[in-house]
């Protein structure tokens, strides 16, 4: 982690044993995206880790088959299993970007996340006031409302934010910023905690999801587009104070 970046621990969870491949997979994977076998390199022999996750060598290497096609781990015969280049990581796989939002790297990828967001949420907006059904902006209009409906009720905030969101994902007809919305959903979650949780931080920004709704429900493309845009940006840049990241960025 660069230096003077704000330190955000990892929470501890306890994995039930439903299913042992399952299982192996979520633990390893949750183990290398925290780095505890480090950045790159060679990870236990197979013995050697089939013996700590206290499993057999044969579920083992189904498990690995599994990091491997998510770009995470290679196998080679003389050299056994590495860890490749994070950059090399399928970030877009749901179970990488949920083992993100476990570990100390959060607070980045949460930023990367709202950049992501940035960049695509004010087209969608501006999609959305375009093509959305009569019954499509009905709800994000009731979305919004139980939205405000969360105020004095923060544990409410993070699940309901996702759905007025995920909404106007839905209503701009494009299926491929739709199918992107469900795969961030658990990362945008950890985000939504981690940039609502200062008292007043969730309240100051009703009111530009109020008028972010309205202005689809009008179908007023470019005011939706530019009312989206504002609404991210104060995510983005609380984020980038905590990471002490510079100037910020205004784009659009």
């Amino acid at each position: 982690m660069p230096s003077g970046q704000e330190r955000v621990s990892p929470p501890r969870r306890t994995i039930a044993r439903r299913n042992l491949h399952d299982q192996i997979i979520d633990e390893l994977g949750r183990r290398i995206v925290a780095g505890e076998y480090g950045p790159e390199g060679s990870l236990p022999t197979e013995p050697q880790l089939a013996a700590d996750l206290g499993v057999g060598r044969n579920a083992l290497r189904e498990a690995v088959k599994v990091l491997v096609s998510k770009g995470m781990v290679e196998v080679r015969p003389k050299t056994g299993m590495r860890i490749r280049p994070a950059g090399e990581w399928n970030l877009l796989d749901r179970e990488v970007l949920s083992w993100h939002a476990l570990s100390e790297l959060r607070l980045n990828r949460s930023f990367d996340l709202v950049e992501f967001r940035l960049i695509v949420e004010p087209k969608a907006a501006h999609l959305a006031a375009k093509r959305a059904s009569r019954e499509e902006i009905a709800g994000i209009l009731e979305n919004c409302a139980r939205l405000e409906a969360c105020i004095g009720h923060p544990e409410r905030v993070p699940e309901q934010d996702i759905v007025f969101h995920r909404s106007i994902h839905l209503a701009s007809h494009n299926a491929i910023l739709n199918h992107l919305g469900l795969l961030i959903a658990s990362l945008m979650q950890i985000q939504v905690v981690m940039t609502t949780e200062r008292p007043g931080s969730f309240e100051s920004g009703l009111g530009l999801h109020r008028e972010l709704a309205e202005a689809i429900s009008a179908r007023e493309a470019r005011h939706a587009e530019d009312a989206a845009r504002r609404l991210v940006q104060m995510p983005y840049d609380d984020l980038a104070r905590r990471l002490k990241w510079g100037p910020k960025v205004k784009l659009g």
